[in-house]
């Protein structure tokens, strides 16, 4: 092992655990704050005018026992790259129950921005890097051993990684270009198998998806539908009996799901999108409904616990601005807001109103603990 590489494990070691006090979380909340300042993370650089930063990747996740984990992208080596040594690496950090750095990986990689990594049902680590998602094999028993990686299957800048809520199949979709045109090609992997197996490869999906089934919605006019699909089969929809109300679907399972967004019609008009929150049964039954204040913004980013029966949103307060003469408004506030299925409100998390490039969160799959990402700071809040 080299001495950058001693040097870099010793500084991971000492990574800074505070307790921190949140007056805004609800009181059965704790929050515990983990800084990655001396673990090695680096300021991503800004993007270059007029080129496309590709699709992002998840960065945060916790596994079955707790433990998060975080990733970063940092720059090796200042010296000419070559395809076999990249000037990046994408390292993954996993913190046990205490706090100390118990596993850390390092891939290499050209990109700063769609680097990720990914948990299956049984806490494998997927890592999307250097232009591919890729397997750990193994785990390795030191922080010397280092880990040994197996590509699963492409994924370029366009790619995008979806990923069920029971966390046992993912679904790599690549784009020809940079934005959605409505061709793609998609694989579906079993995660849950051992090793992951590729189920199949399709022209063409869409929308959230659950272990069987795509969900999304088609509007007519006012008419708004939900509908959903075997996975790969889109011309295999079905109408669901909700009413999505403009708003996004998300499936919590495949019996139960949260509308995000969703306005009425009067006189023809969509009124107040992207404010209600909503969770509703597949026959249509609404288990519970709530309107956000005036201001305040639902937006599309959810995290979904492995059961369905928990999900963390984030809400975005606006002030100013004018629809009607075409000015933005300022985003003076963000929180992420936790709700178990029948509307209980878990916590509130506030944020900070800048939204990082390298921001993420996940709920744990039990769905009592959250982890957000923000920079170089991790804060992870334990719920009831």
């Amino acid at each position: 092992m080299t001495q950058r590489s001693e040097f870099w494990i010793s500084s991971v070691l000492v990574a800074i655990f505070t307790i921190a006090s949140q007056p805004a979380l609800t009181q059965a909340a704790r929050s515990v704050q983990l800084k990655l300042e001396n673990s090695g993370w680096q300021a991503l650089p800004p993007p270059l005018r007029d080129v496309s930063r590709g699709l992002g990747s998840q960065l945060v996740s916790i596994d079955h026992k707790g433990r998060v984990l975080v990733g970063f992208t940092v720059r090796e080596s200042p010296g000419l790259a070559t395809r076999e040594s990249p000037p990046l690496s994408f390292h993954i950090l996993r913190f046990a129950s205490g706090g100390q750095v118990d596993l850390t990986l390092a891939l290499p990689t050209f990109s700063w921005f769609t680097n990720g990594f990914y948990l299956g049902p049984n806490d494998q680590i997927y890592a999307r890097a250097n232009d591919a998602l890729q397997e750990m094999l193994g785990e390795p028993a030191t922080l010397k051993g280092g880990a040994a990686w197996r590509s699963l299957v492409s994924c370029p800048k366009n790619c995008q990684i979806s990923q069920s809520p029971t966390r046992r199949t993912l679904l790599v979709t690549t784009f020809p270009h940079d934005y959605y045109d409505g061709h793609s090609s998609n694989t579906i992997l079993d995660a849950s198998s051992s090793p992951p197996r590729v189920v199949r490869i399709c022209p063409q999906t869409g929308g959230e998806i659950t272990d069987r089934f795509a969900y999304g919605t088609e509007s007519y006019g006012t008419e708004y539908n939900a509908l959903r699909s075997p996975l790969c089969e889109p011309k295999q929809k079905e109408e669901l009996p909700i009413n999505p109300q403009g708003g996004s679907l998300r499936p919590l399972n495949d019996g139960l799901f949260l509308l995000l967004g969703m306005g009425s019609i009067r006189g023809g008009d969509l009124v107040a999108p992207q404010r209600g929150i909503e969770v509703v049964t597949s026959d249509g039954q609404i288990k519970f409904r709530q309107e956000m204040p005036k201001h305040d913004i639902v937006t599309e980013n959810v995290r979904i616990n492995e059961s369905g029966d928990r999900f963390a949103v984030i809400v975005d307060t606006w002030r100013g601005g004018s629809s009607l003469l075409d000015i933005s408004g300022k985003r003076v506030a963000r929180r992420v807001v936790v709700y178990t299925e029948k509307g209980q409100q878990l916590a509130t998390v506030p944020l900070n109103p800048v939204e990082h490039r390298d921001f993420d969160f996940s709920l744990s799959p039990d769905g009592h603990r959250l982890a957000i990402l923000d920079e170089d700071t991790v804060t992870v809040v334990d719920l009831e």
